[in-house]
């Protein structure tokens, strides 16, 4: 609704012209092009909304119309569309990793011929069947691999299965695609206008190279910045040199934690920022005594950090209840309103991300998926001293700044859901470097 009736954020820019279109190139099979070139002109027409959405889902009007610049769609055949063989080998291992070469290389065409702003690489039904390999002996996974290639050559990708073609709801599809190839090409849908201008947020995130040996793990710490707006700004990948296991879980020594506080402070810098008084720190495992050790070594010159552990809690279930004329209670037709909150004691609290809404309708109750009953968040503080109300309005915020869905929320604030997915992708990536890099890159 707000990119219909006000335009994205950034269309000012749009109207100065300084970026006046958004380029696609595309990476298709040869033997899908005539059916992908025939979908992606519907890029510019309208869908109308099935009638089970039409509570919260509006008609997708055309790429232009919605977000009022116009979007280059190359012709099959042209320098802007690379049409490639398929992969050659028998065995599904070796063929997955054709698959990958011949993506990447295409890709490769593509920035020196056309210097698009954002690649489509279409994968048509017969390819999923190799596109992820787990055994034994390998771990492989296409997706995330050429994610982590294109992220090196500084250039996003959007892939688009064959599957999403014969989709009935085509209205949800191009909303989605086509807000995924808005921001992919570096713009700037929506932001937030309700939190202090002094803080930003630190998503910290993990992940574990299940290819190497038992004892040998490469473990990957992603700290990925917000503004006090929402804005996701930038992301950083580093090796964490001495993890500390609890279980399956890794954890920073104090060495880690104080170079990670540090890498958070240089991130700011790099993002043209000043030095907030205020960070926020969102990790989805506790903080031992080690990092927040750590980390206020490095973060040092902050005046205040908050340190903040969000899981979901997924072991019970709440109903929600109302209270009727005579004072007494009845179950609700609807789950717990978001934004409830539940304080259990002076470190832990209960927070209702997903729930009932009134927010799309003065009289109508709105619940995102409409089934099941949804399970709040759990919020321990492990250190900082800002108010329950205050954190609980930050991380609803944030739960509405992933640009990759136009949901109206996440179950976890973007800072969390960016940087876990950055730092899956990341321990693809060959090398890492002090270098901050946008986070449109990975989504």
């Amino acid at each position: 609704r707000g990119i219909l009736t006000n335009q994205p954020y950034d269309h000012p820019l749009t109207v100065r012209g300084l970026s006046s279109s958004v380029r696609i190139g595309v990476v298709c099979p040869a033997t899908s092009v005539q059916s992908l070139h025939h979908y992606i002109q519907s890029i510019q027409s309208k869908h109308t909304s099935n009638s089970s959405e039409r509570d919260y889902l509006l008609d997708y009007p055309g790429f232009q119309t919605a977000y009022g610049l116009p979007i280059e769609v190359p012709q099959p055949g042209s320098s802007g569309w690379i049409s490639c063989p398929d992969p050659s080998a028998d065995d599904p291992v070796r063929r997955a990793l054709n698959a990958a070469q011949i993506i990447n290389q295409s890709v490769e065409r593509l920035l020196a011929s056309y210097a698009p702003n954002v690649v489509l690489i279409y994968i048509p039904r017969c390819w999923e069947l190799f596109s992820r390999i787990s055994n034994e002996n390998k771990h492989f996974d296409l997706h995330d691999h050429v994610k982590a290639i294109s992220v090196q050559r500084g250039i996003s990708t959007q892939f688009l299965n064959e599957d999403t073609l014969s989709d009935n709801n085509q209205c949800r599809i191009w909303w989605w695609l086509s807000l995924a190839l808005y921001v992919k090409s570096m713009r700037t849908p929506w932001l937030l206008d309700s939190l202090s201008e002094d803080t930003a947020f630190v998503g910290l995130g993990f992940s574990i190279d299940t290819n190497a040996r038992r004892g040998e793990h490469v473990v990957l710490g992603c700290s990925h910045i917000y503004s006090s707006r929402g804005e996701g700004l930038q992301y950083r990948l580093s090796k964490i040199e001495d993890p500390i296991f609890r279980g399956r879980n890794p954890f920073m020594s104090a060495e880690d934690a104080r170079q990670t506080g540090d890498s958070i402070r240089q991130m700011f810098f790099d993002a043209n920022m000043r030095l907030p008084k205020r960070v926020v720190i969102h990790k989805r495992t506790p903080f031992l005594m080690a990092e927040r050790e750590g980390l206020r070594d490095g973060l040092s010159g902050v005046e205040s950090v908050d340190m903040l552990e969000i899981q979901v809690d997924r072991a019970l279930r709440y109903v929600a209840s109302v209270q009727r004329a005579d004072g007494s209670y009845n179950d609700d037709n609807f789950p717990v309103h978001r934004g409830t909150v539940v304080r259990l004691d002076d470190y832990n609290a209960l927070l209702w991300v997903h729930g009932a809404t009134d927010a799309l309708h003065q009289r109508r109750t709105y619940y995102q998926g409409k089934r099941r009953i949804p399970a709040p968040l759990i919020i321990r503080r492990h250190a900082g001293k800002t108010s329950l109300r205050e954190i609980s309005r930050e991380i609803l915020g944030l739960s509405k700044m992933d640009w990759n869905t136009f949901d109206l929320y996440n179950k976890l604030p973007a800072s969390l859901q960016s940087s876990n997915d950055i730092a899956r992708i990341g321990s693809r990536l060959q090398g890492f470097s002090a270098a901050s890099y946008d986070y449109r890159l990975f989504i």
